[in-house]
């Protein structure tokens, strides 16, 4: 199964672009629409280094992991497992680049690994993620500029 690749260029240096992505991931992520227990969510935290996790940290301390960060190269690359929602049969992955442009910084996500799902669930989650990725990246977008 093909990636599912998206692009979009932010109006902000490759810095700024990493630390609004990863540090600051709470301040545009959709809780609302987009973690496992939206009404329980305090904050979402990512780990920007090797073995670091991207979660959903709860108002009662506890936490669901979402992936595992296995490479981290700040400000311009980081790649993490991808498997929010437990029920699935296995993680994906998903790859982030930031590349300077003379307009700012060209994020690019890959998201691969469908396969690891089967044939027909690698299918159908990749067409969820098609649209969701859309709206969580203008979420990103909007919130840089």
């Amino acid at each position: 199964m093909t990636p599912l690749v998206k692009e979009l260029t932010v109006a902000a240096p490759v810095e700024r672009a990493w630390e609004v992505f990863t540090d600051e991931i709470t301040s545009w992520w959709p809780i609302p629409t987009h973690s496992v227990e939206p009404d329980r969510v305090s904050e979402i935290v990512f780990e920007a280094r090797p073995g670091g996790r991207i979660l959903e940290r709860r108002h009662d301390g506890t936490e669901c992991s979402w992936g595992e960060v296995d490479l981290c190269e700040p400000p311009h690359r980081v790649r993490f497992s991808w498997q929010p929602n437990h029920d699935r049969p296995a993680a994906t992955e998903v790859e982030v680049t930031f590349t300077a442009t003379p307009d700012g910084t060209r994020v690019r996500l890959e998201h691969r690994g469908w396969e690891r799902l089967g044939a027909q669930e690698g299918a159908e989650s990749r067409a969820e993620y098609d649209p969701g990725w859309d709206f969580v990246l203008a979420r990103y977008e909007s919130t840089i500029t």
